[in-house]
């Protein structure tokens, strides 16, 4: 009995003891340990050891201005060139005879396209052979054996004749067969009137068109055009000459603006800023979805870093780390306005600010374990 009263007393002061022990400890272990850190974390300071500067490529640069121009990034659409590309339509009313030309076939200027048959063809030629004939007879008798109401007469109608056919499409190629073989079949050759890639042909073999009918689109791609659409606010702020970009999948194109659209869509509220491009190489056709960016000619003095010198903080905003001294860096956070390529245009520092450009995610890495480690190791 004696035993049990003195059993509970020992655990009772033994007890006590320990409580205070555990009064004294702990709260010299927060402070040596847990307040540190916590401190730390939330200042967002990390230290390096020795050489760590070196190991991980920690590399500090003061903060300067650096001439930047303004820049917009916009989806665009691959667009022909509607300066270097003609359609080729009938200009009387005929039949396709044969077809001399295909879809993607490269062809030159006056190239025949199709062979046409046509009856109203056949009568202007049959017209032309007869006045051209009348009026070398009368240029060869002269006008002291005509009178000048003849000459001027036969000279008319051979200039109406020949420019009958010219508006019909006759090159003067085919005026000098006619003239030679003096047989107005109505046969004639639709030619292509520029250098280029046939990018339409809609047409059948033995089909009859009417004048006016399309049968081909020729296009020179060589510098072919990208379109961007943007808000009339951001279309201000570029002029043709403005230097641009366009990229499709993984590869870049150099381009420059020529033109900015001076109507707004009904339907988007958006203008057209136009982009020619070097298309030499034909990697580009009308359809395809690319990005456009461009840049004004004139810059204005900014504050630009590299990517690689801003991450991500705690709260999910944009920082920085500055070094505070040898070893020791902290986070700040700061204002990233805009992209320029791959620098990031900040705001929220001064000038001069030692800035750590390259290692920042190193030193983000070492303050998120920072975070999760109790002890601060």
């Amino acid at each position: 009995m004696k035993l049990n009263k003195w059993i509970k007393k020992q655990i009772l002061i033994n007890s006590f003891f320990i409580g205070l022990f555990s009064a004294a400890i702990v709260p010299s272990y927060a402070a040596e340990h847990g307040d540190e850190h916590d401190e730390e974390s939330e200042s967002g300071m990390v230290e390096l050891k020795n050489n760590s500067e070196s190991l991980y490529k920690i590399k500090v640069e003061k903060l300067q201005l650096s001439d930047v121009a303004k820049r917009l990034t916009a989806p665009a659409e691959i667009k022909l060139n509607a300066y270097s590309t003609a359609i080729v339509a009938l200009r009387i009313d005929g039949q396709i005879v044969k077809r001399l030309a295909k879809l993607g076939d490269i062809v030159i200027k006056g190239q025949p396209l199709a062979s046409i048959s046509s009856i109203p063809m056949s009568e202007a030629q049959q017209a032309y052979i007869l006045n051209v004939k009348e009026w070398r007879r009368v240029k060869e008798l002269g006008k002291k054996v005509v009178s000048g109401k003849r000459f001027i007469e036969a000279r008319a109608k051979w200039q109406s004749s020949l420019a009958r056919l010219k508006a019909y499409g006759l090159d003067d190629k085919q005026l000098q067969q006619l003239e030679k073989q003096q047989n107005p079949e109505g046969l004639f050759n639709l030619n292509s009137p520029i250098d280029g890639v046939i990018m339409k042909d809609d047409f059948l073999e033995g089909q009859y068109a009417a004048a006016g009918t399309q049968l081909f689109m020729v296009s020179d791609e060589s510098v072919i055009w990208a379109e961007a659409s943007v808000s009339p606010a951001q279309a201000a702020l570029f002029k043709a000459g403005d230097l641009a970009e366009i990229k499709y999948s993984s590869t870049s194109y150099s381009g420059k603006v020529i033109q900015i659209g001076h109507t707004v869509s009904e339907t988007t509220r958006t203008q057209i800023v136009r982009i020619e491009i070097d298309n030499s190489k034909d990697n580009l056709h009308p359809g395809q979805f690319v990005t456009a960016t461009m840049s004004q000619s004139k810059s204005e003095k900014r504050m630009v870093l590299p990517e690689s010198a801003v991450v991500r903080t705690a709260d999910g905003d944009w920082g920085v780390f500055i070094e505070v001294k040898a070893r020791h860096y902290k986070q700040v956070e700061v204002e990233v306005v805009d992209l320029h390529g791959e620098l990031m245009i900040i705001e929220g520092l001064s000038l001069g600010t030692p800035v750590v450009v390259e290692g920042a995610f190193y030193l983000s890495a070492e303050l998120a374990k920072a975070g999760f480690d109790p002890h601060g190791h």
